[in-house]
């Protein structure tokens, strides 16, 4: 067994205690009584003490679950009614990912086989060896055997899709492996013959036929299933009516009838329609990515959440398509959402099956997958956009050899691995400008609503920072409200935090608030422990020396947290030791201050000092247009 949080692997502890586990997972948000534990760990034959070891392990992996600070209701090992119970969310949990993604492929796989053999592909992805590797026991063996036949059927399953899929000629290496490894597989060898004559090989896939009916007859004194036989006579009839001539990819009844080879990939989501600005950094996209003398041919475009990384990236992308005659592919990495990142063997395997090549990633292994990627595309001129990336070890297995692919990344994080190494050009998205602002607001809400009242347009603008995000989620809330006046929006920043405002209703389900608490969760742990204080410095630009202040730490501790928060992008140097933080975050972050209300536990324990008046100004922005300005240009692109 193994546990990840994201790519750190977590010590799982002796055999008997992962067992428990085991036995937990196997029957996740179901109260297993503690009778039934002590008989899955240790059968017939448990310690005298055995409840009390049972408790033991139980305190033990409760201690080693994953604390995150964004899910509260996250992995728990539950006592209830006389046993215990492993609370946790089914994708937490390999197996029942995996099951869930078989349910998902059989109920397309009759209508659309390669959506189906995409999913199938993505469970067995989410194997990585023997299940319960190093357990023992009669309990541990059923499981086992059931897991394994459990296994082996979803990739009969996924066979037969990807034949029905036109893929015959990419799966024929592996189901030629599998004829060797299970010779009395008679599914895998039907799947086996329908490739073989599907790539003109008929005779092969007849004798194919005749060497498993002898070996059948040989070692078990059977004969082939009736639907092994049909198929063989198929496909004699098929040979004999072809002669000498190669063979047509007839349809064949076991896998259905055959589809031409893969078109071209052309994976982009939609464009944003209000696409506004951005004239400087579409230049240095036209320059970097489709200039053929460029040798940078790799860009990342990073910076705060919310402020249009993946919509200047989709823009771009669909206005160069003609630039890559070879296609596009898509890959959401997952950087920064509830989701875990993508395992990078799993990204690479939907890669080239988009290219017509089917593979079995084993996640936290690809570097042969990433070698026959690199292969692949050599020759290719294709664009490659990673959305959202979580750092560079997860980008890199990605990056094509070649010179006729660009690549595309987006993330909140720095990526100064691939700058230094893979010599990508990297491009710090700034605000947009106040002209650029007030034209995204006029598209989303109309020119008669902004045309009427200018000025409160401009008020509303401003308290958005030049961050696209917000600008889009104050315009969906005046659209609910098509009636109401802009004045009356604007005046109610003059009462509350903008992050009041600045969310289509009170659940923050689509707020900023909720945008930046997911940048929060990212943080270290001694980074958010200090980041409230950054609500506290005196203006929006601000030096190390006075945040150290405000926080009550050394220098050296301040600029160790102020890193971090450069890291996510939630503040940006301005010089040695100076910095600069979006009024948004600066908010956000006086939030926290006013909920905590305390100073860092790392230091002093005396009373915190009163909030400074300008962290209350920090809300009414009106004050600090002078600041404005600045933060919206938080990084120059380059």
């Amino acid at each position: 067994m193994t546990a990840r949080q994201g790519y750190r692997h977590i010590r799982l502890g002796p055999a008997k205690q992962q067992c428990v586990l085991a036995a937990l997972l196997i029957d996740a948000n179901r109260v297993i009584p503690v009778d039934a534990l002590l008989d899955r760990v240790w059968h017939d034959a448990p310690p005298a003490t055995g409840r009390a070891v049972l408790y033991s392990y139980v305190a033990r992996i409760r201690r080693l679950l994953p604390r995150i600070a964004a899910e509260p209701e996250g992995p728990a090992i539950v006592h209830s009614a006389g046993g215990y119970m492993a609370r946790v969310p089914p994708s937490r949990v390999d197996l029942h990912r995996f099951r869930g993604l078989v349910a998902s492929a059989r109920a397309v796989a009759s209508s659309e086989p390669a959506l189906a053999a995409e999913r199938y592909r993505a469970a067995l992805g989410l194997w990585q060896g023997e299940p319960l590797l190093g357990l023992t026991g009669p309990w541990v063996e059923t499981v086992r055997e059931a897991l394994t036949v459990e296994r082996t059927s979803a990739l009969t399953e996924c066979h037969a899709s990807e034949l029905r899929a036109g893929r015959h000629l990419t799966l024929l290496p592996e189901l030629e492996a599998i004829a060797t490894e299970r010779p009395y597989d008679e599914a895998s060898l039907r799947h086996l013959m329908t490739a073989l004559h599907r790539c003109g090989r008929g005779a092969e896939a007849v004798a194919r036929y005749n060497h498993t009916r002898r070996l059948l007859a040989d070692e078990l004194g059977l004969d082939p299933s009736p639907a092994s036989q049909e198929l063989y006579q198929e496909l004699l009839r098929a040979t004999a009516m072809a002669g000498t001539a190669p063979e047509p990819p007839a349809p064949l009844t076991e896998a259905g009838p055959g589809i031409p080879a893969p078109a071209r990939p052309a994976q982009l989501p939609p464009a944003c329609p209000t696409f506004t600005g951005r004239a400087q950094e579409l230049r240095l996209l036209d320059e970097a990515l489709t200039n053929r003398s460029s040798q940078r041919r790799t860009v990342v475009v990073e910076g705060l959440a919310g402020i249009g990384k993946s919509t200047l990236a989709l823009h771009w992308s669909h206005r160069s398509r003609a630039e890559f005659p070879d296609g596009e592919l898509y890959l959401d990495l997952h950087g920064s959402g509830p989701q875990p990142p993508l395992d990078p063997a799993t990204a690479l395997a939907r890669c080239l099956r988009q290219l017509g090549i089917s593979v079995t990633p084993n996640p936290g292994d690809w570097d042969e997958l990433s070698a026959l990627w690199r292969s692949v595309v050599a020759e290719r001129r294709l664009l490659l956009l990673l959305d959202d990336a979580a750092d560079a070890e997860q980008v890199e297995p990605l990056l094509p050899g070649g010179h006729g692919c660009a690549t595309l990344i987006t993330s909140r994080r720095r990526l100064d691995r691939l700058v230094v190494h893979h010599h990508a050009q990297r491009l710090t998205m700034p605000a947009l400008t106040a002209p650029e602002s007030t034209e995204l607001l006029k598209l989303l809400v109309g020119p008669p609503r902004t045309q009427a009242e200018p000025e409160a347009a401009a008020r509303l603008t401003e308290a958005c920072g030049g961050l696209p995000y917000a600008i889009q989620v104050l315009a969906a809330r005046l659209q609910l409200r098509p009636e109401a006046s802009l004045a009356t929006a604007a005046r109610q920043l003059d009462a509350c935090s903008p992050l009041n405002v600045l969310r289509t209703d009170s659940s923050d389900i689509i707020s900023v608030r909720t945008l930046l608490d997911t940048s929060f969760a990212s943080l270290p742990r001694h980074a958010q422990l200090l980041f409230p204080y950054l609500g506290s410095v005196p203006s929006t630009s601000f030096s190390a020396e006075h945040f150290a202040t405000q926080a009550r730490c050394t220098p050296a501790e301040a600029e160790r947290v102020l890193g971090a928060l450069v890291r996510e992008h939630l503040l940006a140097e301005d010089g040695p030791q100076e910095y600069v933080v979006h009024h948004l975050v600066r908010c956000y972050a006086a939030e926290h201050r006013t909920s905590t209300g305390r100073p860092s536990p790392l230091h002093s324990t005396a009373p915190s000092p009163p909030m400074p008046d300008d962290q209350v100004d920090c809300w009414n922005v009106a004050r600090h247009h002078q600041h404005l300005d600045r933060a919206a240009t938080l990084n120059p692109p380059g």
